[in-house]
């Protein structure tokens, strides 16, 4: 599960239109239909003030950089897209300075470090949770208090899942478990994805599977009937590929190798076609929104997977002692033994254009 920005901009736009019109958010299904159509055929017709605009510029500017961007056929064209993103949201910003989406993303795409971005996150927190308070606070009728209840509340989780990601990346990886951990204690069901970050940064931590487990306990909601695996379970509830990589690169830094090919099998079982991304580990932009959205149990989420646990595959990259983990992965024979003439003609394809993913 992931953020949809499309479909929370709609539900914005229909909860401001019917408290203008005087609906029941409760029971109105009627008049939610019929705003919901409104807003696939013109979104301009439901949208009334500075603050509707802002967020329709941040869903619009997601689509650019988070959707197409990383799929464009030159660098030119995406370096196009994204200036147009960039201009969406500081369209966004001038309109409502609190949108701190907007603030977040902007800072994302202009920052020139991790670790310059990650000190505005941290520096700019206070002021985003101050501002969440206060709409809690001074919720004072039905639309109000429903915005509150949970979209209003989003950007919050958004920014502290950020910062982990962040923080993943930088190597801090203590700190990132830590404001995991505060995402997962602000929205248990983690709609932002926060759990995934944390379960990485507990594997570059190296701890004991135990505490794997503990983890999952301890944020159960958030991992109810989420993951896809058809083996096993780790806290009452089926792996994701976060967790079976986690656990895999445990296993495997351990020694334990029958270990970490019985999950690696688990993690195959779990996706219809899993050879070629565990061959390529082709590293996918973060998302400047959120967590880009891919369908749970899908092959584009086992990609999203790997790409994000680019640190613990590449553990000792470029020792010449010790093989990766990522090389260990990619030449396994359970991986190479899946793999299909389609995809090793596209393995050839893209190994003829220079090197791919964690494993070259």
């Amino acid at each position: 599960m992931a953020f949809d920005p499309v479909q929370e901009d709609c539900l914005r736009l229909i909860l401001a239109a019917m408290e203008r019109e005087g609906a029941d958010p409760a029971s109105d299904a009627a008049f939610i239909e019929r705003a919901s159509e409104a807003y696939r055929l013109d979104p301009a017709t439901l949208i009334h003030t500075d603050r509707d605009r802002s967020f329709h510029l941040v869903a619009m500017a997601t689509e650019l950089a988070d959707y197409r961007a990383p799929f464009a056929p030159s660098e030119a064209e995406a370096e196009q897209l994204f200036s147009q993103a960039e201009d969406y949201l500081r369209e966004a910003v001038e309109l409502d300075p609190r949108n701190w989406d907007a603030q977040r993303m902007l800072a994302t795409m202009r920052s020139i470090s991790d670790d310059a971005l990650i000190d505005y996150l941290i520096e700019n927190l206070p002021a985003v949770e101050d501002d969440l308070k206060t709409l809690i606070e001074s919720a004072a009728n039905p639309y109000e208090q429903e915005f509150a209840h949970d979209l209003g509340r989003r950007a919050h989780q958004r920014w502290l899942a950020a910062l982990a990601s962040r923080l993943l990346i930088a190597g801090r990886y203590r700190m990132a478990l830590s404001y995991a951990e505060r995402a997962l204690d602000a929205n248990p069901l983690d709609l932002a994805g926060a759990r995934h970050t944390g379960m990485l940064a507990l594997g570059k931590l190296e701890v004991e599977a135990e505490e794997l487990r503990r983890f999952r306990s301890r944020h159960a909601a958030a991992y109810q009937d989420r993951a896809s695996s058809r083996s096993g379970r780790l806290g009452g509830h089926r792996p994701d590929a976060w967790s079976l990589i986690t656990e895999m690169s445990l296993a495997y830094r351990a020694f334990d190798f029958d270990r970490a090919t019985a999950l690696l099998q688990a993690l195959m079982r779990s996706y219809s076609h899993p050879a070629q991304a565990l061959y390529l580990q082709a590293e996918f932009p973060d998302g400047v929104f959120s967590r880009v959205h891919v369908q749970p149990g899908s092959d584009d989420e086992l990609i999203l997977a790997l790409s994000e646990a680019t640190p613990l595959l590449q553990e000792g990259m470029g020792t010449p002692d010790a093989a990766s983990f990522a090389i260990w992965v990619a030449e396994h024979e359970l991986v190479q033994t899946a793999l299909t003439d389609q995809d090793r003609a596209m393995i050839a394809q893209v190994e003829g254009g220079g090197p791919i993913g964690g494993a070259r």
